[in-house]
């Protein structure tokens, strides 16, 4: 049997482990492309560079955009962009006047109790988080967050009822 690396748990919409490469790191950004308020069109053959819109106070403006999934890994091209996209934003690049998006930093997608699925819960206490209003509040500025929630929700109440 070939080994098997995994990233961290990060029990994230659609996602068990933390992304290692750039195509984990696509498939994190697609599952959550409402949240963060780009429209992709288009992506370079290798995936390290893409095009998009991103909504602006005149409209919706181009942007360049490149990925990494650790920001020390970035390697600047000649082109530069206008947008990082990272999982782990670990380096100061702030010489670059580089703006950075990390995706592990969005609050509200990732899972609020760390149980892994099919984990029975046990009680109420493991389906909200410490702070729930807030929390609720916040993943509920989307539709798609608003639905992600609720289907959370409703899964850790089924758990509770088989558990």
């Amino acid at each position: 049997m070939k080994e098997s690396i995994v990233g961290d748990p990060i029990f994230w919409p659609g996602l068990v482990y933390s992304p290692l490469n750039i195509n984990g790191l696509l498939f994190a950004l697609g599952t959550v492309t409402d949240e963060v308020g780009l429209l992709f069109e288009e992506f370079s053959g290798d995936g390290s560079l893409a095009i998009c819109r991103r909504k602006t106070e005149d409209g919706w403006k181009r942007i360049r955009v490149a990925f990494s999934v650790r920001s020390s890994e970035y390697n600047p091209a000649e082109d530069r962009p206008d947008l990082l996209i990272c999982w782990d934003n670990d380096a100061d690049l702030g010489g670059d006047k580089l703006s950075i998006l990390e995706l592990s930093r969005i609050k509200g997608l990732m899972g609020t109790n760390n149980t892994l699925p099919g984990k029975p819960i046990g009680d109420l206490d493991g389906i909200f988080p410490e702070d729930p209003s807030n929390d609720l509040l916040h993943r509920g500025e989307t539709i798609a967050g608003f639905e992600e929630t609720i289907r959370q929700l409703d899964d850790r109440i089924k758990k509770l009822k088989n558990g």
